[in-house]
């Protein structure tokens, strides 16, 4: 779903300053020529924007700005948010030098923004178990496609009737990019009792229409098994590992850009460390 500010920045109604717009009106157009899904370009464009508050000739702004910037960002927001504003004004400055609008590209010298290790919650197989005991049809579709088929929960909410293909989903991930989906035995029960009650559309409808907000689907899956949609996803994702040990083929699950990605979804259990530490004896006492 579209918020406020990504409603603005897909306008046409940017701040005239230092022809500001019409600078900006041009990156969009390139943005969307690119291809790039309507959320990528509403990001790039709303840090592009949020630059131009501070700096508003903000194709003279030099890489000590920008620095400046992310120093003072560095309590106020979370480093993946500030890894995506370095990562947009370098493709906005990057595509103002081919343009010819600006004569070197000041984001070029930006240091990378280093994410801290974190090993994130996985939803415990009795946890998800013990929750869907007593669940309705569509509470268990629910917890089943964050579980089973690894969708992220803007996938669940959304998921439509005609993204299944027999015993397949096609779902259009992050990037606009589609990837096929197979489903399980368990799962499929769950989608086909859905189809028996409620007919074709979203298998999750909203109230006044068009499909469930993904914050309700969040709440409903938290109740419903006391974890997170997100820690289902990274728990799917480790017992696919575990049982096939084909990193690629989990990429392709999860919908991964990159390897890098993917291998922080595989979680190693506390069992497996002991194997490595005892491994590591050389048989004295």
């Amino acid at each position: 779903m579209t918020n406020t500010k990504t409603a603005v920045l897909l306008r046409d109604d940017f701040d005239e300053r230092h022809g500001f717009k019409e600078t900006i009106m041009r990156y969009r157009r390139h943005l969307r020529a690119r291809g790039l899904g309507d959320g990528t370009v509403a990001q790039r464009l709303l840090y592009v924007a949020s630059l131009q508050q501070s700096f508003p000739d903000v194709l003279s702004v030099t890489t000590e700005d920008m620095e400046r910037v992310l120093s003072s960002r560095r309590h106020t927001h979370a480093p993946e948010s500030r890894r995506s504003m370095r990562s947009s004004w370098q493709s906005f400055f990057g595509w103002a030098l081919k343009a010819g609008l600006i004569k070197e590209d000041p984001a070029a010298m930006l240091s990378p923004v280093r994410l801290p290790r974190v090993v994130a919650r996985i939803a415990p197989n009795d946890k998800v178990i013990f929750g869907l005991i007593g669940a309705s049809a569509q509470e268990r579709a629910m917890v089943l496609l964050g579980r089973f088929a690894v969708l992220r929960l803007s996938e669940i909410s959304t998921l439509h009737t005609s993204h299944r293909e027999g015993t397949v989903l096609r779902i259009l991930g992050k990037g606009e990019h589609t990837r096929m989906v197979p489903i399980n035995p368990e799962l499929l029960d769950a989608l086909e009792a859905l189809e028996r009650m409620q007919g074709g559309g979203y298998y999750f409808p909203g109230r006044f229409g068009g499909h469930m907000h993904p914050q309700a689907v969040n709440k409903i899956i938290t109740r419903v098994t006391g974890c997170n949609p997100h820690s289902l996803r990274h728990a799917g994702a480790t017992a696919a590992y575990e049982a096939t040990k084909d990193l690629r083929a989990v990429q392709e699950l999860l919908g991964h850009a990159s390897l890098a990605t993917t291998e922080r979804y595989i979680h190693v259990r506390v069992e497996q460390i002991r194997e490595a530490a005892n491994a590591t004896s050389v048989g004295f006492r």
